[in-house]
C-alpha cells in the first residue's frame, strides 16, 4: 500500500480518482489546490502526488515551483492530470520533474492506477529499483 496525495479542484474528478486508487489498495488524501497540498505535505509526505494544473489560489505549476525548492521534496514523484495537455505549462511541468502527464479528456482510471503502481513500486520494493524518471514523460 502506498500514500497518494490528489490535488484537484474538480470534485467529481478528485473523488473518482480517490475511489479508484483506494480500491486498488492505496491510502489517499485529497485537497483542492496547491496551497492546501503544501500544507498536507508539511504533515506527511506521500509516495506520489497526482496533480491538476488549473486550480484556484495556487495552480499545479505554482505548487511544483514551491515544492521543488525543498530538498526533501525535490524528487517527490508527481503525475500531472490536466485538461490542457498542450501549452507552456507542460514544458514547465517537465522542467520541474513531472514523471507523467495524463490528459483529463482521454485517460482512464485504470491507466492512472497502473502508473501510480509503477511509480511507487520501487519505493516499496528495493528489488525493483527502477522508478519512472522525468525522461519518461511523453
Amino acid at each position: 500500500m502506498s500514500d497518494v496525495l490528489i490535488v484537484d479542484d474538480d470534485v467529481e474528478a478528485r473523488e473518482a480518482m480517490r475511489r479508484y486508487l483506494e480500491k486498488a489498495g492505496h491510502e489517499v488524501e485529497c485537497v483542492s489546490n496547491g496551497r492546501q497540498a503544501i500544507v498536507a505535505l508539511g504533515k506527511r509526505t506521500p509516495d506520489v502526488v497526482v496533480l491538476d494544473h488549473m486550480m484556484p489560489e495556487m495552480n499545479g505549476i505554482g505548487f511544483l515551483e514551491v515544492v521543488r525548492c525543498y530538498l526533501r521534496w525535490s524528487d517527490l514523484p508527481v503525475i500531472l492530470v490536466t485538461a490542457y495537455p498542450d501549452g507552456p505549462h507542460i514544458k514547465r511541468a517537465k522542467e520541474l520533474g513531472v514523471v507523467k502527464i495524463f490528459p483529463k479528456a482521454y485517460y482512464d482510471l485504470s491507466e492512472l492506477a497502473n502508473y501510480v503502481e509503477a511509480v511507487v513500486r520501487p519505493l516499496i520494493d528495493p528489488a525493483n529499483p527502477q522508478p519512472p524518471t522525468p525522461g519518461d514523460v511523453p
